[in-house]
C-alpha cells in the first residue's frame, strides 16, 4: 500500500532539501581567486625587486603598481614585500607565493599561445650560436624521426633569457651552471678542452705536437680566457696567450681551424665529427678541464607536457652520448 502524505509537508520536505542542498554547494565552492591584475603587477615587482623597473615593464606609473600590490596583500591577510631602501625584497610568504605565481602565469601564457597557434606543438630552445651549430644541429633530426609532430625552434643569442615571460621553454648556457631563481639546471656538456688544428697546419706530418702551438697561431673567442688556463694546466710558460686571433664566438674559432689559420681549444664533444674526419686533429699534449660547461635551464612545470619531457630525455641522453 502506498503512503501520500499531505502536500503541505510534501513542499516543507522540499524547502528542507533545497536548503540543505544549497548549503552543501556553499561548503564546495572554491576560495576565491586574488584579483587577477594585481597577479601580474607583483610577479614583476618581485622578478625586479623595484616598483619603478616594474612599473616601466607594464606601462603603468609606480603608483599603480603599488596600488595592485596593496590590494593583493589585503587580500592575502600578510605583507609579501619588506620596503627597503634598496629596493623591494620578498617576505618569507612573498617568496612562496611568488613561485606559484610565476609558473601559474607560465602555464596560462603557454596555453594561450597553444590556442593562437592551433595544436600543432612548438618547442622553443634558447642556446649560444656555437652550441647550436657545432652540437645540436647536427643531432636533431634523430629527434625529429623520433617526433615528427613536434615543431623543435632554436633561437641563438649570448644573452640571458627570461624562462617565464619569452615563451622559452629551454635555454642552454655556458658557464658554471648558476641558476635564476624558480628555474632548475642540468649539466650537458663538461667534457674537456682540447687543442685541434687542421692537418694543412702541420703537414706533411701527421701528429701534432706541443711546438706546432705559437703564440701567433692561438685562436680565441672574445673571452681570451681558456687558451691562459690552458697554459697554467699544463705549465706551458713560453707561450703569450694574450697574442692570436680573435671571433666573436666558437664558431669562427672553429671555421678558423678548419681553414688552417691556428690552434683552437674547444670542447671535444663540439668537433667530433670533424675529429672523426680528420678535418681537424688533436694536439698531442694535456687536455684542461675546467669548471665551466654547457648547461641546460628549464621550469620545472615544463616538463608536465609530454612533447617537453621527451625533448628533454633526448637531449641529456644525447649529452651523456657525446662525452
Amino acid at each position: 500500500m502506498v503512503c501520500h502524505l499531505p502536500a503541505n509537508i510534501r513542499s516543507k520536505q522540499r524547502s528542507i532539501f533545497q536548503a540543505a542542498l544549497s548549503a552543501t554547494q556553499l561548503d564546495m565552492a572554491p576560495d576565491p581567486l586574488p584579483p587577477l591584475p594585481a597577479l601580474r603587477f607583483f610577479e614583476a615587482t618581485a622578478r625586479h625587486g623595484s616598483v619603478t623597473r616594474a612599473a616601466a615593464q607594464l606601462h603603468v606609473t609606480p603608483g599603480a603598481v603599488t596600488l595592485q600590490i596593496r590590494k593583493l596583500e589585503t587580500f592575502l591577510g600578510c605583507s609579501l614585500f619588506e620596503r627597503q631602501a634598496r629596493g623591494m625584497v620578498l617576505t618569507a610568504e612573498g617568496n612562496a607565493y611568488v613561485a606559484a605565481c610565476q609558473e601559474a602565469l607560465a602555464l596560462i601564457r603557454q596555453a594561450s599561445s597553444r590556442l593562437r597557434r592551433g595544436q600543432q606543438v612548438r618547442i622553443l630552445l634558447s642556446c649560444t650560436p656555437g652550441f647550436a651549430v657545432q652540437w645540436l644541429v647536427p643531432r636533431l633530426q634523430s629527434f625529429q624521426d623520433e617526433a615528427p609532430t613536434v615543431d623543435v625552434q632554436i633561437s641563438t643569442t649570448n644573452r640571458k633569457v627570461d624562462l617565464w615571460h619569452e615563451d622559452v621553454h629551454f635555454a642552454v648556457r655556458h658557464g658554471l651552471g648558476e641558476t635564476p631563481q624558480g628555474a632548475c639546471s642540468v649539466p650537458l656538456l663538461t667534457d674537456e678542452l682540447v687543442p685541434v688544428c687542421s692537418p694543412r697546419l702541420i703537414a706533411p706530418r701527421r701528429r701534432a705536437v706541443l711546438t706546432d702551438i705559437t703564440s701567433s697561431r692561438l685562436l680565441h673567442d672574445e673571452h681570451r680566457e681558456d687558451w691562459r688556463l690552458w697554459c697554467l694546466s699544463a705549465n706551458v710558460q713560453d707561450i703569450d696567450t694574450q697574442r692570436g686571433m680573435v671571433f666573436a664566438g666558437s664558431n669562427g674559432v672553429v671555421e678558423a681551424a678548419l681553414g688552417g689559420r691556428g690552434v683552437a681549444l674547444v670542447r671535444r664533444s663540439l668537433i667530433e665529427p670533424e675529429l672523426a674526419a680528420r678535418r681537424l686533429v688533436e694536439v698531442q699534449v694535456p687536455a684542461l678541464r675546467t669548471p665551466l660547461g654547457y648547461h641546460l635551464l628549464y621550469r620545472e612545470a615544463t616538463l608536465r607536457a609530454s612533447p617537453m619531457c621527451a625533448f628533454f630525455d633526448w637531449l641529456v641522453k644525447q649529452a651523456r652520448l657525446s662525452q
